[in-house]
């Protein structure tokens, strides 16, 4: 348009109508994203409700979980109280079954799963750097180490029945790669030259350092108490010698600053649970 012409007067309608949808169309805006924060649901269908919840797990670590060898299915004790966290929440619950720890707890770092749901621990100084990566739940269970040797095994002996670092050093040893048994080890034997690194291996799967064991290529494994004890259960060729006293606390864990608000949901069914007799009946039931 030329310098010092009039807009004719159908353009002036034209442009005065569009200035007035804009305006209203930010008000509704407004208005929708306030109401909706008032109501405390979505307005407009713009924000969908997440309410299928991705939980990573490692197996086996049983009795904690374990793929059923009959059917394919998870199952354990961490298994069941999720599912259960989910039937409380609304939520559906899709698992995905890691193969390797670290790429578990990789996976809730970098937010490829909602939840971490493998006996993971929250306290002590493990707990203290996992807690910059991740936020964790109330605390659902405690565990101590235990020191796993092949039955009739004479390398070593523990005199009381909590072993101790002078007891255990300068034997080969087996743990799990970057669980609590693995710093375990690392902090008290290896560190402190208790210990050469070259009698220690690590492995990604617990059932390869138990494997380690009954083949006579280590004197000992470390885990954690329920594993160690559910594995002699099921095999005579297994003993427990000892147990290191650690008191670790396991957490269900989701990325750092909890994105989809998931731990007040947790802790709630966690509460609820303790307190109708669920967890009780979870963890006593026959595994």
């Amino acid at each position: 348009m030329a310098e010092g012409q009039v807009p004719p007067p159908a353009a002036l309608r034209k442009g005065a109508k569009g200035s007035t949808l804009a305006v209203i169309a930010v008000i509704f805006l407004v208005i929708g994203f306030v109401m909706g924060g008032l109501a405390g649901a979505p307005l407009f269908g713009w924000v969908k409700e997440k309410t299928s919840i991705v939980v990573g797990t490692n197996t086996p670590f049983p009795p904690m979980e374990r793929r059923n060898t009959t059917n394919g299915n998870l199952e354990g004790i961490d298994i069941d109280l999720v599912n259960e966290i989910g039937t409380r929440n609304g939520w559906v619950i899709e698992w995905r079954d890691f193969q390797e720890w670290d790429a578990l707890l990789a996976a809730v770092k970098f937010k490829r799963v909602d939840i971490g749901a493998s006996s993971i621990t929250m306290s002590g100084l493990v707990g203290a750097e996992r807690n910059s990566s991740f936020d964790f739940s109330d605390p659902y269970y405690e565990a101590d180490q235990a020191v796993l040797v092949k039955t009739g095994s004479t390398a070593f002996t523990c005199a009381d029945s909590e072993c101790t670092i002078d007891e255990l050093a300068n034997h080969t040893v087996a743990t799990q790669t970057l669980t609590t048994s693995y710093y375990w080890v690392q902090g008290n034997l290896i560190d402190t030259h208790k210990t050469p690194d070259t009698m220690w291996t690590s492995f990604q799967s617990v059932n390869t350092v138990i494997t380690e064991l009954l083949n006579g290529q280590v004197d000992w494994v470390l885990v954690d108490k329920p594993i160690a004890q559910n594995y002699v259960a099921g095999n005579p060729n297994l003993r427990i010698a000892g147990t290191i006293e650690t008191n670790e606390l396991y957490g269900f864990a989701v990325a750092d600053g909890d994105p989809l608000h998931l731990i007040a949901g947790i802790n709630s069914a966690l509460k609820a649970m303790r307190d109708d007799g669920t967890y009780a009946r979870i963890l006593s039931k026959p595994r």
